[in-house]
């Protein structure tokens, strides 16, 4: 995939519904934090869906419940460090309100500003977490809040961390000072240790509708005819949409393969195989994604042929290009190429020979 979902989302969102994006800003970076300039505050009412998540984040701050760690998990991109960042700015407020930090108050200032020593980041930059991370941590929690009743600690990717890590992890967890509070967000639950998921409550992430990510798409974006395929494509994740929505090389990639499959389904027979091949070699790390647009495109000409619906297709901003050659296909033919498609994604995974596992699958979708 091109698609690089492990940004800070934060940032992201506050530009969607700020007028304008903001100046000067920047990421954590490893365990410092760097300043920014936010000209607007993001509270769980920016937040697209995850109603039960919020609700229940919102009620242990407000029945002052709060425990000592938290695990959030979900697809990469599905907004888990968006939502820990707010969660951990009402956790540092000294007046939260029920969807955010009061943004006023001396803790809240800093944290917006990125300088609160009461806030502790690791791996935001998707890079594997060593012990020497998680014992930095260790020094730090020992050490009171200077500005706020709560210390939070943000383990980004958390299944980064090494077994090492994750055993020192649990050395603070096993026993948490009172003021301490530790989030976790992971795309791979079951990659933490039985023993740290034992002592941590878990919030799972549920991916968004396709209404949900395309008014997402179009408050960010406006509308345009790629907008319904990319809502499609993202799955319910809206960074992915995000990525995809704002990648050149993603809409030139899609481009590409639509205009291979047209290429294939005109000529048939007498397309050159190997000189189509050239393009998947060149494109090898995107091999996933390419298999995704081909599949999806068959699969649409398939929804036409057998209904003769219309509104239903993913390539939606394609439906002229479909209707135009969809003639040349039969049924079965179309069901036989999205098997095809999917037997040389298996065999790539499993490591069989990559340009044989393609140029077998080129052929027989001619």
């Amino acid at each position: 995939m091109i698609v690089k979902s492990g940004v800070f989302l934060y940032d992201k969102l506050r530009n969607i519904i700020c007028s304008g994006k903001a100046k000067n800003s920047s990421r954590y970076k490893g365990n410092h934090i760097s300043k920014v300039n936010m000209r607007c505050k993001v509270d769980f009412k920016n937040i697209v869906g995850q109603k039960e998540v919020l609700n229940a984040l919102t009620s242990l701050i407000k029945n002052d419940r709060v425990g000592h760690a938290y695990v959030f998990s979900g697809s990469r991109g599905i907004g888990k460090r968006t939502v820990a960042g707010i969660f951990a700015g009402m956790l540092l407020c000294r007046d939260p309100g029920p969807d955010g930090s009061c943004g006023d108050c001396m803790a809240c200032r800093m944290y917006e500003n990125r300088s609160n020593p009461d806030f502790y980041a690791i791996g935001m930059d998707d890079s594997n977490i060593g012990v020497d991370d998680i014992r930095k941590m260790q020094s730090d929690v020992i050490i009171r809040p200077l500005y706020s009743n709560k210390k939070v600690y943000l383990i980004s990717n958390a299944e980064n961390m090494t077994v090492q890590a994750q055993n020192c992890l649990l050395k603070i967890l096993e026993e948490p000072p009172h003021y301490a509070v530790i989030i976790l967000t992971t795309s791979n639950y079951n990659a933490l240790m039985e023993t740290i998921r034992s002592r941590t409550l878990r919030f799972s992430f549920r991916k968004n509708s396709f209404e949900e990510v395309k008014d997402v798409l179009i408050r960010k974006y406006g509308y345009n005819k790629g907008v319904d395929f990319i809502a499609s494509y993202a799955d319910g994740v809206i960074g992915s949409a995000l990525e995809l929505a704002g990648s050149d090389e993603f809409r030139e990639l899609r481009e590409k393969t639509v205009e291979i499959v047209l290429k294939m389904a005109r000529e048939g027979k007498l397309v050159h195989i190997f000189e189509i091949y050239d393009f998947f070699e060149t494109n090898k790390g995107s091999i996933d994604t390419i298999l995704d647009i081909m599949g999806m495109l068959y699969r649409d000409f398939l929804v036409v042929k057998k209904t003769g619906k219309e509104n239903i297709l993913i390539n939606s901003d394609k439906k002229d290009m479909i209707l135009s050659n969809v003639s040349g296909f039969t049924e079965q033919k179309l069901a036989r190429n999205v098997q095809e498609i999917e037997t040389a994604r298996k065999q790539i995974k499993q490591n069989v020979n990559y340009q044989l596992s393609v140029e077998v699958m080129l052929m027989k979708l001619l």
